[in-house]
């Protein structure tokens, strides 16, 4: 291990220690299967946090809290994660001031100030005193999600979503899309200046 792992693990439990009352009431909500409203609260509350040593502070909240967050993942200041099922993979970028569902965002992904990542398109009750269905999005692994985006369906391995666009069905592993509902952009090939051969 290296001393720069070492710092940044040392810096970790230490946050995570700052932490330690908002994490064990996280904790016993949990355990008695009380919902998700002190886990929301204080996800909002290490939201507020600026520069890097709020990024640390989300960071061990969130190692201590999701289903999963690497140690070299970053969070920036006004993000919240709605939902404890979500996984941020190693080296994941999430930006300033977005809201992230019940997702996967994976490995060396980069997402945008502003975006939204929803549990799914269907997650609203249906009829008198019907409990929500919630999905789960999948965003893959060296994905780059633009500013302003909505994301409500799956997005695969070096997708590019267009800043603004709103994904309502999957998007291919590879693709790069934009627009409202999001579609595919045909890529451009180069074209030769006049005269070359």
């Amino acid at each position: 291990m290296s001393p720069r792992d070492v710092a940044r693990w040392t810096a970790t439990w230490l946050a995570q220690v700052l932490l330690s009352p908002l994490l064990l009431l996280c904790a016993i909500e949990k355990a008695m299967g009380a919902g998700e409203a002190v886990f929301a609260t204080c996800s909002q509350f290490v939201a507020l946090a600026p520069g890097a040593p709020g990024s640390l502070l989300r960071k061990a909240f969130y190692m201590a809290t999701l289903d999963g967050c690497a140690d070299r993942a970053h969070v920036s200041m006004g993000t919240i994660f709605a939902h404890r099922e979500a996984v941020l993979h190693r080296d994941a970028y999430v930006g300033a001031y977005c809201v992230i569902g019940r997702a996967t965002i994976g490995e060396a992904a980069n997402v945008a100030s502003r975006v939204s990542i929803t549990s799914g398109r269907h997650q609203h009750a249906r009829g008198a005193g019907a409990d929500p269905v919630f999905d789960y999005v999948a965003i893959g692994r060296r994905v780059w999600i633009g500013e302003g985006a909505i994301v409500m369906a799956d997005v695969g391995d070096d997708a590019v979503v267009g800043a603004g666009s709103v994904v309502v069905t999957p998007v291919p592993a590879g693709a790069t899309v934009a627009g409202n509902p999001a579609r595919p952009i045909a890529s451009a090939e180069p074209v030769a200046p006049a005269g070359c051969a």
